[in-house]
């Protein structure tokens, strides 16, 4: 029943989504607005609060350390699978297999399983998908979204102009300083919270919204899907488990942090990719795969909560 409390609010916006392109009640310009509305304002906003609100410690900085070391591996090693991809979605592999969704999945999964007092153990951890996700990851996406060569000074140049990198860097500063934090021990606490959940409460609703408007069931795409499913679950078993490997020698065991671990790394490519993307070819391949893949994480999920209960 928990797992059907998580999913159900997904499947509703995605399959939202698609009802709207069915039934013409939204166009595609109308999405790339909203696109637009979640990459320049809404998606900075989240990430700055998430950010600057964090703890940070030394074991913070191990984690985060161990998992962008871990991302660039993977992200790495999605480039060296693109001749296993059909031409077409070439391209979009090693974003397919690297990266994760925690907002809308992998954080309401632990959640359940762990319960909210201890949603901090898989928040330090996405620290590193956010810095990564918004900097290199989605810089590169853009310049392959547009036919660009990769070129590592357009790539520093174009996430100094993200604001979502941005958000990133102004975000740890906030959480270091413990700017933010002050604040909300202060007389303006209620005044910054309305304006931050204001900004925010429906990012996941338009993003949602977006993947199910841009999901195609044709047959041309389920070979790829399916083959991109196949190549991200086996690529991140491997490094679920160096990942874990690592923590044990460096931090130590913790049953919470390794089910952080897990739930995280489970989680499909994250939602947020789909609001950089141009190309409604790309979007379809994308928006089905990370829909397919949900289920995968529900079986994860599943399975570590007959062994932990």
């Amino acid at each position: 029943m928990k797992v059907l409390e998580i999913i159900l609010p997904v499947l509703v916006m995605i399959l939202l989504g698609m009802a709207c392109r069915r039934l013409k009640l939204l166009d595609q310009h109308g999405i790339n607005n909203m696109k637009v509305l979640v990459t320049q304002i809404m998606l900075p906003v989240a990430i700055f609060h998430a950010l600057a609100t964090a703890g940070y410690n030394k074991e913070t900085g191990i984690l985060v350390g161990i998992m962008f070391v871990m991302l660039v591996i993977s992200f790495g090693i999605g480039f060296l699978l693109r001749p296993l991809m059909t031409e077409r979605y070439r391209k979009y592999l090693p974003f397919m297999v690297s990266v994760y969704e925690g907002g809308s999945m992998a954080y309401p999964l632990y959640t359940s399983l762990c319960g909210a007092e201890n949603l901090s153990q898989i928040a330090v951890l996405d620290i590193a998908g956010l810095l990564f996700g918004f900097s290199v990851y989605m810089g590169m996406l853009g310049q392959v979204e547009n036919g660009d060569k990769i070129d590592g000074k357009k790539l520093f140049i174009s996430a100094l102009h993200t604001p979502a990198f941005i958000a990133s860097v102004l975000g740890i500063i906030a959480g270091l300083t413990g700017v933010v934090q002050k604040i909300l021990a202060g007389p303006f606490a209620g005044s910054y919270t309305s304006v931050e959940n204001i900004l925010t409460t429906s990012i996941t609703s338009i993003i949602l919204l977006v993947v199910g408007f841009s999901i195609e069931f044709e047959r041309k795409l389920f070979g790829p899907c399916i083959k991109t499913i196949v190549l991200r679950i086996l690529l991140q078993a491997a490094m679920i488990a160096g990942v874990l490997l690592a923590v044990h020698y460096i931090v130590g065991d913790h049953l919470l942090l390794n089910l952080a671990i897990i739930s995280y790394m489970s989680a499909p490519a994250t939602f947020s990719m789909q609001t950089f993307l141009k190309s409604e070819d790309g979007s379809a391949y994308v928006s089905t795969t990370n829909s397919l893949y949900c289920l995968v994480s529900i079986l994860v999920y599943v399975i570590m909560a007959v062994v932990v209960y």
